[in-house]
């Protein structure tokens, strides 16, 4: 299993366009400049009236396929 630490920062607005289905994946950066996809569905979790802010451990199986989440910070 593979995992990556990426930071987000996402207003409310920005995210409303994820939960709206306007978009299906969020991509984000991990601490090496790698990019990763994640689908936008697995944030829910972490939504606040202010967005999503905060670093995250993202873990990924067979086939680079999304496992879980973590808020780390």
């Amino acid at each position: 299993m593979q995992e990556v630490i990426i930071s987000l920062s996402l207003s409310a607005e920005k995210y409303l366009e994820y939960y709206r289905g306007y978009a299906s994946g969020v991509i984000a950066y991990d601490t090496l400049g790698r990019r990763v996809q994640l689908p936008a569905s697995v944030l829910r979790q972490f939504v606040t009236h202010k967005g999503i802010q905060g670093v995250f451990r993202v873990k990924f199986g067979a086939g680079n396929k999304f496992q879980s989440i973590e808020r780390v910070a």
